[in-house]
């Protein structure tokens, strides 16, 4: 088995810029074309922070800020006052005055002031501008996990209804239960709270009650859009467990059936928030909306079906003409794309059995396929492909090909589940060298998460998932099992045991959060097609990426 590409957009390391000059004249920025640190100053990039600077004159208005991107999202939210730009002035750590101004300019005579125009942050979209790991998961998640007075609430995201917060609470009060207990469970907690990698302890909660009041806030914020995350999308309460879940207390405290059971409570009421119109509010053009430039850049509403109702309305969205968007590839040999999907993983001679827990290195037949020993054994040395679904793309899966469904199940599984060795991977972030705090949380950001993201291969035998074995007539049987991965581990089925299906036609889609997929085939068919020619190996022409209904790969016979 070889591990291939995953199509996971990468940040760029964020760097202190040095000193720019801007101006203003009667209301309008105008950039300099210098370069500002490695980035030239235009529209795509505006080069902020200036530091050190200051905009002359007599502000519109005084706020309070806690950080100088905050500062700059008031500024964006507030234009009519803040047509120049906006100063933030730090008075302690994480607190400070943020100047909104109208017209003036912008002048090098303000030691410990950070300067930009309206549209930094919230508009460069090269740079995430998070100054800690608190505003990596909302911008008001401190002071709410505090109880601290919040200066601005113009930036927070709403709560939920008080229903719903009501919900919340008794889900995790039940999680505190379960744990408290069970001796064992006790024990786990405490060695992976000592056990935390000393590079993931400032991203991290503390021990197990200060997760628990984490967790009663993460649990009411939906997914935002996020610079410089995997994929552009926050995964709330991921961003919270990541600590524990890189040591291999934790690994095996989420794996436990209780807390798994009641890690499936506690995300099936997320499940209610995400359903919700409370849900609905990260849908604005601040910097962590999903309406902001940065993230219509990304997304391309224009291909889809508007008018979301709830965060889930948005994730599970259906392009507008299909057909013409997603075009197929007919050939009667061919094995389409199940979705808009980047390569994962390939192998040949798949083995019906294998153990997991120690090297994540091989397939196993028997648990992708539910311990059905009937349904696995038809795929016994043949082909696997796993792909990912990218989560701010198209999140439906669709037939590869045609034929009759002979079986068709869910399978609930792990909630947060990740294999012995990427629990242990990039444990140690800064590799021993001196770093600042902000490249540290760069590095957090860029590879915290890849534990997680590289375990999909253990995933497919343990996480949530639906199985479908369609029975083509031309290719044989053709395994789709569609995974379920972190915040819900979702899947649904449209599609049922005994419904003939045509190649493309929808099969479900996933909800609310990242989600994997893998196609097997039946060695006959592999031997017997070109592809597959002298033992070789059938994935040899793959790319990297495809959209939906784009040919795999051609398993015309010999």
């Amino acid at each position: 088995m070889k591990k291939i590409f995953i199509s996971y957009e990468r940040i760029l390391i964020f760097s202190i810029f040095s000193i720019s000059i801007l101006s203003a004249l009667e209301g309008s920025v105008h950039r300099s074309t210098s370069n500002i640190g490695n980035l030239p100053v235009t529209n795509e990039s505006l080069g902020c922070p200036a530091m050190n600077m200051n905009w002359m004159g007599k502000p519109t208005v005084n706020k309070p800020a806690s950080t100088w991107e905050k500062c700059g999202d008031l500024c964006y939210q507030d234009q009519e006052r803040c047509k120049a730009g906006w100063t933030w002035t730090e008075e302690a750590f994480y607190k400070g005055s943020c100047s909104l101004f109208n017209n003036s300019k912008l002048m090098p005579n303000q030691e410990g002031a950070i300067s930009g125009t309206p549209f930094c942050p919230v508009e460069d979209c090269d740079h995430h501008h998070f100054t800690t790991w608190w505003d990596v998961v909302s911008p008001c998640f401190k002071k709410r996990v505090q109880n601290q007075t919040i200066d601005n609430p113009e930036l927070c995201i709403p709560e939920p209804n008080p229903t719903m917060k009501t919900k919340i609470d008794d889900s995790i009060q039940a999680l505190k239960t379960t744990v408290y207990d069970s001796e064992e469970l006790l024990a786990l907690v405490d060695k992976m709270y000592e056990n935390v990698p000393t590079d993931y302890a400032e991203y991290c909660p503390g021990d197990f009650d200060a997760m628990i009041t984490y967790l009663k806030v993460v649990v009411m914020i939906p997914p935002t859009f996020l610079i410089g995350a995997a994929n552009y999308i926050g995964v709330p309460i991921t961003t919270v467990a990541l600590c524990f879940l890189h040591t291999q207390e934790g690994r095996k405290f989420f794996a436990n059936p209780k807390v798994n059971e009641n890690m499936r409570t506690i995300v099936n009421v997320y499940a209610e928030v995400l359903n919700s119109s409370d849900s609905i509010s990260v849908f604005n053009d601040g910097r962590y909306g999903w309406k902001s430039t940065c993230a219509k850049r990304l997304v391309k509403y224009e291909e889809f079906h508007g008018g979301f109702k709830s965060f889930n309305d948005f994730f599970t969205r259906d392009i507008k003409d299909v057909k013409t968007k997603r075009p197929l590839d007919n050939g009667d040999y061919v094995l389409t794309a199940p979705g808009d999907v980047a390569l994962s993983y390939h192998a040949m001679n798949v083995d019906f059995n294998n153990s997991l827990y120690m090297k994540n290195e091989k397939y196993s037949l028997l648990q992708i396929f539910n311990n059905e020993p009937s349904v696995a054994q038809p795929f016994v040395g043949g082909a696997i492909l796993q792909v990912y679904f990218p989560a701010t793309k198209y999140h439906c899966y669709h037939a590869p090909i045609s034929g009759e469904i002979i079986y068709a199940e869910k399978v609930p599984g792990i909630i947060y589940a990740i294999d012995e060795v990427n629990a242990a991977k990039n444990n140690d972030l800064i590799g021993g060298k001196s770093v600042s705090p902000q490249e540290k949380l760069d590095l957090w950001l860029e590879l915290g998460q890849n534990g997680i993201i590289d375990t999909e291969l253990y995933l497919a035998h343990v996480a949530t998932r639906c199985i479908f074995v369609i029975d083509s007539p031309i290719l044989g049987k053709v395994g789709m099992v569609f995974v379920g991965m972190t915040e819900i581990s979702s899947c649904t089925m449209i599609k049922a045991k005994g419904e003939i299906v045509e190649k493309g036609e929808k099969l479900g889609n996933f909800q609310f959060g990242g989600s994997s997929g893998v196609i097997a085939i039946q060695k006959e068919t592999v031997e017997e097609s070109k592809m597959g020619e002298n033992g070789d190996t059938i994935w040899r022409d793959i790319t990297g990426e495809w959209l939906m209904g784009q040919k795999l790969v051609d398993l015309t016979p010999l």
